[in-house]
């Protein structure tokens, strides 16, 4: 791997779309199969990614009010309802898959610059 390879697996993060690369990167990228297939990779992701903003999951009914007695100490009664568990369930498995699909690019992006 080249110090320009290196630098193209620096600049793809910070980047929205792999095409706004100019210069010696985009030269380099253009010669390069290793890189184009990191940013052929960076945009799978980035259309991944895209496509999770349009799964939109509402919040089920009275969930703040439900957290802000539980922090403010209320003995209030939280339903806990099959359904709405089911719900919650969902959403917290949406954010711990989210989390390591993130953490799992961060350690394959480590590993291939190695």
């Amino acid at each position: 791997m080249t110090m320009t390879c290196k630098a193209v697996r620096v600049k793809l993060p910070s980047i929205d779309d792999p095409e706004l690369l100019t210069g010696p990167l985009a030269a380099h990228i253009g010669s390069c199969l290793r890189c184009q297939a990191e940013v052929a990779r960076y945009r799978r992701l980035h259309r991944s990614l895209g496509s999770l903003a349009e799964q939109v999951e509402a919040a089920p009914d009275g969930l703040v009010a439900d957290v802000e007695s539980r922090l403010s100490g209320d003995d209030a009664v939280v339903d806990l309802s099959p359904p709405r568990v089911t719900r919650v369930a969902a959403a917290a498995g949406a954010v711990v898959a989210a989390a390591g699909t993130v953490a799992m690019v961060r350690w394959v992006r480590a590993r291939s610059a190695a």
